[in-house]
């Protein structure tokens, strides 16, 4: 039997794990996911003799291992068998039909698809015994277009001979085949001016009734849905298995079990794993200093991630930050944030060709923050023993037109005391509790030694500015947590050693 020439890399971003893969790759197969085991130097059996081809790669620290790489399967559907079943909108017409509705629920917002008729995005927020409903309709789709949908399946369907392209999707590494349903004219946005629309895209799942995978905005009032669903399953256009394969790579000569650099990539993943986060809100982690470039080597990325804190801090970018010269960014939709300490607060998208489109959240005015602490005293910062953040209000934000008012943001200054996070690592949030009212969460260890220095409105004088940059000195010096928390990294980096 004739081999075939499979085209593999083996690619993993960011530790400088370097591949030699020459005309490895001429097979796609969509359908066969490929699991990546290093078993060491063992006998894996007669059974691995057969069917496999083997390929020689080296990383850049020169180990050395043989991969064996699986020959491709043979197509075992039969596509010469005729189909005569019901078109794919046919078999979900029961969904259609059945007014089926299904629920998804955010950290604010939740979300009701009802299949053939609308989806709906909402907020209920309780004041007391009041309940406010905000509420958007994302589209809809009345008999006339369902009828017009059916129609061109069904045609489809008559002139099987012709070949039609069916849409595909990437999920998990996978293109699967998908049934689109648009739903259109709804809820006005205040952005564009034209009717929110959503894509659903229906995907078979044979595991699963109905099922909502994700839904994103992926352009400005524009949304996409994806179902699973084993009603489409029955139709061999839309019905996709997924097979499994494995890789296994045996060192050569005095090569480790795994690659050093694999080993790095998993102690750091791990590291960011037991990192925080509440909420369920989309976070970025920023680290307010000079990184490395990737060139840096193997060995000197492992130490950087076991010393916790072992250089000292640089004042530059702590001071322009407190002067609102640093401005921090975060979002990972549609949707961008920025976050200038003490200057403003913006949304924005960067288009395609380079067009920046924004909306200013609000602009800081010590006044109206003022103003704004009288009139909400809640907002007044604790008692110094208590105090774990401030509240800071940027007014004058771009015109809603849903409310016929100025966009503002409450930016809550917290403190994160976390003895495996950097001093300088900062994490943002945002939320928008009600209609063109935004709450932007700054979190840091960083912000902890800003607390003692705010006034009864939480505002933080110029004199205090410069005693806290003058804080960066002790900031370097690693507390007894952050000691003992470096030395059960170590630990650990000796018994992962000691198993490879």
């Amino acid at each position: 039997m004739k081999q075939q020439n499979i085209f593999f890399c083996l690619v993993i971003y960011e530790i400088l794990l370097i591949i030699s893969c020459n005309n490895l790759l001429d097979y796609q197969d969509a359908e066969i996911l490929y699991k990546i085991n290093w078993p060491g130097k063992v006998d894996l059996g007669p059974d691995h003799q057969q069917n496999f081809e083997y390929y020689p790669i080296t990383t850049a620290k020169n180990e050395k291992y043989a991969c064996k790489i699986p020959t491709a399967k043979k197509e075992e559907k039969n596509s010469d068998t005729p189909y005569k079943g019901p078109n794919p909108i046919e078999l979900l017409t029961p969904l259609f039909e059945k007014n089926t509705c299904l629920l998804k629920s955010e950290s604010y917002w939740s979300y009701e698809i009802c299949h053939g008729k609308y989806v709906k995005q909402y907020h209920e927020e309780r004041e007391g015994k009041q309940v406010k409903l905000q509420k958007y309709y994302l589209g809809y789709i009345n008999k006339t277009e369902k009828a017009k949908l059916l129609d061109n399946y069904s045609q489809r369907e008559r002139n099987r001979k012709t070949k039609f392209d069916i849409p595909m999707k990437k999920l998990d590494g996978i293109r699967m085949p998908y049934v689109e349903v648009q739903m259109t004219n709804g809820t006005v946005c205040d952005l564009s001016n034209k009717p929110r629309n959503i894509k659903l895209l229906y995907i078979c799942h044979p595991q699963v009734d109905h099922e909502i995978y994700s839904l994103d905005e992926v352009a400005s009032c524009e949304y996409e849905a994806i179902i699973m669903s084993r009603l489409l399953c029955s139709h061999p256009d839309y019905s996709r298995t997924a097979g499994e394969d494995e890789i296994n790579c045996i060192p050569l000569g005095n090569s480790l079990k795994r690659p050093r650099a694999l080993s790095v990539l998993e102690t750091e993943s791990l590291k960011l794993r037991q990192q925080k986060f509440t909420d369920g809100e989309p976070r970025v982690r920023i680290e307010l200093r000079p990184t490395d470039g990737l060139e840096k080597k193997a060995d000197e990325y492992l130490n950087s991630i076991l010393d916790v804190n072992s250089a000292n801090l640089d004042i530059g970018p702590h001071q322009n930050f407190l002067e609102g010269k640093r401005c921090l960014h975060g979002g990972d939709g549609w949707w961008k944030y920025e976050f200038c300490y003490g200057r403003s607060v913006s949304q924005y998208h960067v288009e395609k060709n380079g067009v920046r489109i924004t909306i200013d959240l609000g602009n800081f005015n010590q006044k109206k923050h003022i103003e704004w602490i009288e009139a909400h005293p809640n907002k007044r910062p604790k008692p110094i023993g208590q105090r774990k953040q401030l509240s800071h209000f940027y007014s004058d934000g771009s015109f809603c037109d849903k409310t016929g008012r100025l966009r503002q943001t409450e930016v809550r200054l917290k403190c994160v005391d976390n003895a495996l996070s950097s001093p300088s690592s900062v994490s943002l949030f945002l939320l928008e509790p009600k209609i063109c009212e935004y709450i932007l969460g700054v979190e840091s260890p960083l912000i902890c030694n800003m607390l003692e220095y705010a006034d009864e409105t939480g505002l933080i004088n110029d004199d205090a500015v410069n005693n806290l940059i003058g804080l960066n000195s002790k900031m370097s010096q690693p507390s007894n947590a952050q000691s003992q928390a470096k030395i059960e990294k170590k630990e650990k980096m000796k018994i992962l050693n000691d198993e490879l």
